[in-house]
């Protein structure tokens, strides 16, 4: 005689919560401006926004998608776990292709002299150290967390049934093209979202492969830590 298995545990109810924890996500990104615009002053806000934007844009959706990934873990299912399992190997293969993709982007942005995205070129614009300082933590360390949280677990919460074949790679292109997507707010380039895209995939792949967040998280800050190095030139 088998035992039912909880209604939360159940692939439909496991995909209705990720969407919903996405949809968070995206709010989240928005909830606290709406809210500081409506209890600051202009000026207050504007300067609040220009030393610690990164900070206001993102906290919420920290405590968010780590609230999520607690309920998930604790009503839905153990999978995947924070570190998964993966081999020296799959750091090198996963470093190699962020590399790839970087290099590939830079030859072609050389060959076509194409002019840098303003978003970069004004990353560090009218910043104290302390303000840079929190800017980094939040890009190195929170975005990676909430953003690998977002789009390579709540996105697809269902990519560790897929042990191989199309289906586990049309998620992996899905959760890619939103997040390469998404991104396009704060850029303009084609090559910046092809780009983006490229690096969707290559974290998709580390999510999959390894059934953890680790390594994508590892990854995504290697791929930030480019863009804030690029941005001080």
């Amino acid at each position: 005689m088998t035992t039912a298995r909880p209604v939360c545990q159940r692939p439909l109810f496991q995909i209705l919560f990720g969407l919903l924890m996405f949809a968070v996500y995206l709010g989240s990104q928005f909830s606290s401006v709406w809210v500081l615009q409506h209890v600051m002053s202009d000026a207050d806000f504007a300067a609040l926004i220009q030393g610690y934007g990164f900070a206001v844009l993102l906290a919420p959706s920290l405590v968010l998608m780590l609230a999520g990934f607690w309920a998930w873990q604790r009503w839905f299912s153990r999978q995947p776990t924070l570190v998964g399992h993966f081999t020296r190997g799959d750091v090198m293969r996963g470093i190699g292709l962020v590399l790839l993709v970087q290099g590939l982007a830079t030859a072609v942005s050389v060959w076509l002299d194409m002019t840098p995205e303003a978003f970069m070129t004004s990353l560090y614009d009218g910043k104290s150290l302390l303000q840079s300082i929190v800017m980094v933590i939040c890009v190195l360390i929170w975005a990676p967390i909430i953003e690998e949280l977002a789009f390579r677990h709540f996105l697809m919460p269902r990519i560790d049934d897929q042990s191989s074949g199309l289906r586990g790679a049309l998620l992996i292109m899905f959760s890619a093209l939103c997040f390469a997507g998404l991104h396009m707010f704060q850029y303009h380039h084609l090559l910046t979202f092809a780009a983006l895209l490229g690096w969707g995939l290559v974290l998709g792949y580390c999510r999959w492969r390894t059934r953890g967040l680790l390594l994508p998280m590892l990854l995504h800050a290697l791929i930030s830590s480019i863009g804030l190095i690029g941005a001080l030139f």
